[in-house]
């Protein structure tokens, strides 16, 4: 009896070291990528400090101005939401211009906001810039914001969520 219960307990431990190995392989092939594509939407590759300029994705990054609106830029459009903010981040990129779609997304730490779409309460921008980053020139975002908000970065992020530059304000 003893012999068998003994020979049971090998069979069984040797049944778990397999089970965990198993399950690792998986969770590192499967899980492995998704954490990855996940992490890219949460940590910039990089992140330009205040004033300063960075480089990332073959390109210059730099904030050129900062503007807080308190009524709609254009004269015939709707007036702002009570109790928002209109800011406009300027952005200086230099280097080769991608055919990619970007998006700006500004945060104060704790919340995040999406640039407005064309047709929402942005500015028209000026020559030589743009809301598209697959067009040459400076970069122009708008975000409605609440007046509370005190935003400290804006991320420049891809199609896919992720993150490819970070600018602190």
């Amino acid at each position: 009896m003893r012999g068998r219960l003994s020979a049971l307990w090998v069979r069984n431990l040797i049944g778990a070291v397999v089970a965990a190995i198993a399950t690792g392989v998986i969770i590192t092939t499967i899980l492995g990528d998704q954490w990855a594509t996940y992490r890219h939407t949460v940590v910039p590759a990089t992140v330009v400090a205040k004033g300063q300029t960075g480089s990332a994705g073959d390109q210059t990054w730099k904030i050129d101005s900062v503007k807080h609106l308190n009524r709609n830029p254009l004269s015939y459009g709707p007036e702002l939401p009570a109790g928002t903010v209109l800011t406009v981040v300027t952005v200086d990129r230099s280097g080769p211009v991608k055919d990619e779609v970007c998006y700006g997304v500004i945060t104060d730490g704790e919340r995040r906001w999406k640039a407005e779409n064309i047709g929402g309460f942005s500015p028209p921008p000026t020559d030589g810039v743009t809301s598209l980053c697959s067009q040459p020139g400076l970069l122009q975002f708008t975000f409605l914001l609440p007046k509370d908000a005190v935003p400290t970065a804006m991320d420049i992020t891809a199609f896919d969520g992720s993150i490819t530059v970070r600018l602190l304000l």
